[in-house]
């Protein structure tokens, strides 16, 4: 390790240290920030970051999603180019595939809440042009990637100090469904999945239909079947206490 990364680990792990210690409940995010992550494992985002938004399990705006490194045949890919614009958190497996490759060449770089943090040095090579910067709290089987695309964005080290674990009798809401994080739209058979992953995440799920006057997409002229997502409150990712309650609506 050279000089200038034993400093940096030194710096970023006295700024973890004290992250979130006796804190108690996760609920006020720093403003114009929200909590989310999985698991136990949180950072603050820019509250207007959205959730889910992919294609063909990319992201195509500033959002926060489940990364599950599989490969798709999809008739409709982004634009390269839309892919290096959005900002993004994504969470990985860390007991295979690609999360578990990234913890091979992370180093230690402090703790948070008596937990080792490790982070990789320098950028992941995810997608061509875009620098995604990984954290990984090995204890608690998270995986998390960030990328800032625009300064205008974020920023990587506050969000990567702003992390913390949460409290026990808190939790967050699962953002991995089937592999990937369905948002506003996705068909009935993934909202029935996605109630389906909060009931094993130990949650409660009350299901609100909506009436068919919300089936068109502010006049875009998209028609959705029902039984289509509409909304998940709190949002996928969000801080939740273990138990809670999840509402998804869906088209009636």
């Amino acid at each position: 390790m050279t000089t200038a990364r034993a400093l940096a680990t030194v710096a970023l792990g006295l700024v973890l240290t004290g992250c979130g210690q006796g804190d108690g409940p996760a609920s006020d995010a720093p403003e114009g920030t929200r909590w989310v992550g999985s698991g136990r494992v949180v950072v603050a985002v820019p509250d207007w970051w959205t959730t889910g938004e992919t294609q063909c399990l990319e992201p195509v705006e500033d959002t926060v999603y489940f990364d599950s490194g599989a490969l798709t045949d999809c008739a409709d890919e982004p634009a390269p180019s839309e892919v290096r614009a959005a900002s993004t958190l994504a969470v990985l497996e860390s007991g295979h595939g690609y999360g578990e490759h990234l913890l091979t060449r992370m180093e230690p770089a402090g703790e948070v809440d008596g937990r080792e943090v490790l982070e990789l040095d320098g950028c992941d090579g995810w997608f061509p042009g875009v620098c995604r910067r990984v954290l990984a709290v090995p204890s608690e089987g998270v995986v998390l990637a960030i990328t800032v695309a625009d300064a205008a964005d974020g920023d990587y080290d506050e969000i990567r100090d702003s992390l913390r674990v949460l409290p026990e009798g808190q939790t967050t809401v699962p953002l991995d469904v089937d592999g990937w994080t369905p948002t506003w739209g996705a068909e009935p058979r993934a909202a029935h999945a996605l109630v389906r992953t909060l009931e094993r995440a130990g949650l409660r799920v009350e299901v609100v239909e909506v009436e068919p006057s919300a089936r068109d997409d502010a006049g875009s002229g998209t028609t959705l079947p029902s039984g289509s997502l509409l909304d998940v409150e709190p949002a996928l990712g969000s801080v939740i206490d273990e138990g809670g309650t999840v509402t998804v609506s869906v088209l009636a």
